[in-house]
């Protein structure tokens, strides 16, 4: 492994431990941010010299949280992870998604609580519409993601239409 890759991998599981998850994880997101392959667990567990115990344990955690994929080939019996295509965003709906769970839960307790309990409803209450806000924040944000995507999308398109033999005329097949 290149030495500012091992760097960069070392350095991500360092961030990301600080942020709670476990440095494996972090390692594993750098590792595959910056190899576009699928690899299988022994290959994964090879590159960042730890258990393939520890590298399946986390692998399977980033696959719940949407931030890697698990494919398969045809004729092995081997599992191969790769970071999705869509892993920024499938890791905000995972957190979407449980920040909606708190919220119900909130809910619902704020009105199950007995009047006397007014100042416990209230903080309840508060509590829900923090998590309203959160996920509706994070939802304008993916929209805004969405549409920058496709600006960077077109941008690729019109960088590599400006790469061929020249324009193209109107009358020529794409």
């Amino acid at each position: 492994m290149h030495e500012s890759v091992r760097e960069f991998v070392e350095k991500m599981g360092l961030t990301l431990e600080a942020e709670g998850l476990p440095r494996t994880a972090g390692r594993l997101i750098g590792f595959l941010l910056v190899h576009p392959e699928s690899y299988s667990l022994d290959e994964l567990a090879e590159k960042l010299q730890v258990s393939k115990a520890s590298v399946s344990t986390n692998a399977r955690q980033l696959e719940e949280h949407r931030i890697l994929e698990r494919i398969s080939a045809p004729g092995d019996r081997r599992d191969y992870y790769r970071m999705k295509p869509d892993a920024w965003e499938g890791m905000l709906r995972a957190a979407q998604q449980k920040w909606s769970t708190t919220r119900e839960l909130l809910t619902a307790a704020a009105a199950a609580l007995p009047d006397e309990m007014e100042e416990g409803r209230s903080r309840l209450i508060e509590a829900e519409q923090f998590h309203l806000l959160l996920i509706d924040g994070v939802e304008r944000m993916l929209e805004r993601w969405s549409r920058r995507q496709a600006e960077f999308q077109l941008a690729g398109a019109m960088k590599d239409e400006s790469r061929n033999d020249g324009p193209r005329r109107a009358s020529e097949e794409p």
